[in-house]
């Protein structure tokens, strides 16, 4: 549970933040509900980003494995036009914060618009509510995803900022890496702080060790950066995931869960061979079984899937007689459009052609009058 200084704090912010999306949400979508447009329930929401993964990347897990992803158990599917204020072309620090403050910025912007103005993120709403909040990654904590939604600053490179502005926050569970960040903060240390808060960890063999069932709070750097290309280095993405899950199930009010896969970004990045990103596709596949497991015992869990943008122009090919082949057209981003999966109270609304803000908008409207309001 939060403590009551900690939503006086937010409370301010978050009043500001939703009268701009109110004002200009641009989604076209009503809500219904109760008068006071505050869910009775517990409001859980997971978000899941499988870091540069568009069509050919989960055309290519299919092919794979000759069988459904656990992700077709989502029974809504989108398409999100990722493209940011500026450049045709989006980067994480972007895309994410599209997603997080629902407002498009400019390229590696964090928590920002593109005036440079700072927004309430999803997270933060959900503190502000009393919900839990939490964020996995296989790269750094401080990195451009979990970043847009735990930090406020210029570009994503501002990554002691960043570590200071997430240790400051009250989320119930960190899981990733950047431990180098945290440890070797200009001003001092910031973990000697950290340690007296959460139960921390910094190996996966650590990491088995924890009693999650008397833990509240759960920190766990597992690389000075990120852990890729050494999984050996981390915990697999669907037992931190449950780990998470077990921790935050425990709020009455609900949670916000912030689930990222950065491997399936950098293995395109890198233009890897295909079997290489069946690999990183089929962990976050696997970790979205275990979101869906977790959906299944707790219908009014509202679960989306979806990609920040897509990276490497990737094109899946089947020779005749030979191996799936996969083809690159660059090693940087591209624009085409992500699939997103949804699931669960509320994702109806995702249904359809989507501009990443209005994800953002129908996100922040999920955790701060809950997912039933956006039917």
């Amino acid at each position: 549970m939060k403590g009551l200084k900690r939503i006086g704090r937010a409370a301010a912010l978050i009043t500001a933040g939703l009268t701009v999306l109110a004002c200009g949400s641009g989604t076209g979508r009503s809500s219904t509900g109760t008068a006071s447009g505050v869910a009775a329930g517990p409001t859980r929401v997971i978000f899941i980003v499988g870091d540069g993964t568009g069509v050919a990347q989960w055309s290519a897990l299919r092919i794979a494995q000759d069988a459904l992803p656990a992700v077709a158990s989502l029974p809504v599917i989108g398409l999100v036009d990722t493209r940011c204020d500026c450049p045709l072309t989006t980067d994480s620090g972007a895309g994410a914060t599209a997603y997080s403050i629902g407002k498009r910025t400019g390229y590696t912007m964090i928590g920002m618009d593109a005036d440079s103005v700072a927004h309430t993120t999803v997270l933060e709403a959900a503190e502000a509510r009393g919900l839990s909040t939490g964020m996995v990654t296989t790269t750094h904590i401080t990195d451009a995803t979990p970043a847009a939604f735990g930090a406020h600053v210029p570009t994503r490179y501002e990554r002691y900022d960043i570590a200071a502005q997430l240790a400051e926050k009250d989320i119930e569970v960190l899981l990733g890496g950047g431990r180098w960040f945290f440890e070797r903060h200009p001003s001092g240390s910031l973990l000697d702080d950290l340690r007296q808060r959460y139960t921390f960890v910094a190996t996966p063999a650590e990491f088995a060790s924890v009693d999650l069932a008397s833990t509240e709070r759960l920190l766990g750097l597992f690389a000075d950066s990120t852990t890729f290309p050494d999984k050996h280095l981390r915990p697999s993405l669907p037992d931190m995931a449950r780990a998470a899950l077990t921790i935050l199930d425990r709020n009455p009010r609900g949670f916000f869960l912030l689930l990222e896969n950065e491997d399936t970004d950098d293995l395109n990045h890198d233009n890897q061979p295909f079997d290489a990103l069946v690999e990183g596709m089929r962990e976050l596949d696997e970790m979205i079984a275990v979101a869906l497991d977790y959906q299944q015992r707790n219908p009014e869990t509202l679960i989306v899937v979806v990609g920040d943008h897509e990276t490497g122009g990737l094109m899946v090919t089947l020779p005749r007689g030979e191996a799936p082949r996969a083809t690159f057209s660059t090693r940087g981003h591209s624009s085409s459009m992500v699939p997103l999966f949804a699931g669960g109270p509320g994702a109806d609304a995702f249904r359809g052609w989507l501009r990443n803000e209005e994800v953002g908008q129908l996100l922040m409207r999920a955790v701060t009058e809950g997912p039933a309001h956006l039917q």
